[in-house]
C-alpha cells in the first residue's frame, strides 16, 4: 500500500496545508477563534486541524456542526493525567492546568487531502454562524 501512495505523498501534504491556510484565513482574528500556531522554521501536515475555542459552548456548536453533517471532534477530550489508566497520586486535578484547560475548549475540524473549497467553504461558514449566534 505504501509503495503505491508513496509517489503522492507531496500532493497529500500540500493538499492538507492548503484545507490548513483556508481555515486560517476564514478564521482570523475572529475573538472567539485561536487556529493552530504553524511556526516558520518547519512545515506541518495537518493530521488533525484543532480550533482552541474562547467563551464558546463546545458542546452547542459541536451539535450545530453534527446537524450540517459536519464531523467535528473532540480527540483528548480527558487530559492524560486525569485519566483512569494514568492515575498517580502525585497528580490530581489542577496539577496541569494549561493541559485541562485546553481539554475543556479545543474542537478538530475535517482534515483529510479530498476536501476541496465548496467543502471547506460549507464548514466554515457553519463554524462562524454558529459561534455568532452565541454572541
Amino acid at each position: 500500500i505504501l509503495d503505491v501512495n508513496l509517489p503522492y505523498l507531496n500532493e497529500y501534504i500540500a493538499a492538507r496545508q492548503a484545507a490548513a491556510t483556508y481555515y486560517d484565513q476564514a478564521f482570523a482574528n475572529h475573538p472567539h477563534i485561536l487556529t493552530p500556531v504553524r511556526s516558520k522554521q518547519s512545515t506541518h501536515v495537518f493530521h488533525q486541524y484543532t480550533l482552541r475555542l474562547v467563551n464558546v459552548d463546545r458542546d452547542a456548536l459541536r451539535n450545530a456542526l453534527a446537524e450540517a453533517d459536519i464531523p467535528a471532534m473532540i480527540y483528548y477530550p480527558v487530559p492524560l493525567h486525569l485519566q483512569k489508566a494514568y492515575q498517580d497520586p502525585r497528580y490530581k486535578a489542577g496539577d496541569f492546568p494549561v493541559a485541562e484547560r485546553l481539554a475543556d475548549c479545543v474542537l478538530s475540524l475535517p482534515m483529510h487531502t479530498e476536501l476541496d473549497n465548496e467543502q471547506l467553504a460549507y464548514i466554515t461558514e457553519h463554524v462562524l454562524k454558529s459561534i455568532n449566534a452565541q454572541h
